[in-house]
């Protein structure tokens, strides 16, 4: 004899490994972020596109700034990592062109292959709640801090490294790179990676070879 289920009441869903079951709840919030965006975000809608209740999204979270806060940061380090494996680990040789040059080329490929991610993370500040919208600005001054770092160390030798405001072209490097990512978001036909990267070069080429 077939079981089921009573009439309007929702199927049990499949039994999962608490961690199981936040990665699933954290994949439908991205997925509802990214097509009705960050304010569609509410433990009913995470509840009803994971087809679970809402006591098993209160079982992970305890409400919708929790979602979307430990979403951010595990997007967020993920998106960290590929950055940051553009850089070389050893400067010694690097070329600062090239260097900054695969920085951009990987920021860029990395946003056309995680384009959820990617969009996640590149929202407008200001539409989040206050405590993502504070793991997101940690995030990003710990890229421009690198940024900086790298620019000083090829900046050593420099007679006028004193004089040259490294903070700021870490933050308006970080700020075109952000932006070239919502182009290829958006357009990426118009936009492609290619195209960015060749500009980002262009700027990188013109830079270095203003202070030389």
């Amino acid at each position: 004899m077939t079981s089921t289920a009573a009439p309007g009441k929702r199927p049990y869903a499949p039994r999962m490994a608490p961690d199981q079951r936040r990665e699933q709840l954290l994949d439908t919030a991205l997925e509802i972020i990214n097509t009705a965006g960050v304010a569609a975000v509410s433990v009913d809608a995470v509840a009803r596109a994971a087809g679970v209740t809402r006591p098993v999204v209160y079982g992970q979270f305890s409400d919708a700034n929790h979602i979307l806060r430990d979403l951010l940061r595990r997007e967020g380090d993920r998106a960290l990592a590929q950055v940051t494996a553009t850089l070389p680990a050893d400067l010694t040789d690097a070329d600062p062109v090239d260097t900054f040059t695969r920085v951009a080329s990987g920021f860029f490929t990395a946003v056309v292959t995680n384009p959820q991610r990617w969009r996640s993370i590149l929202l407008p500040v200001d539409g989040m709640p206050p405590p993502v919208r504070t793991y997101k600005q940690q995030a990003e001054a710990a890229i421009r801090a690198r940024f900086a770092e790298v620019t000083r160390w090829f900046l050593r030798d420099h007679p006028d490294a004193e004089a040259i405001d490294v903070d700021l072209l870490a933050h308006l490097l970080l700020t075109a790179m952000q932006e070239g990512g919502r182009l290829v978001l958006n357009d990426p036909e118009t936009h492609p990676p290619d195209r960015l990267t060749a500009m980002a070069r262009f700027l990188v080429e013109a830079f270095f070879h203003r202070i030389r």
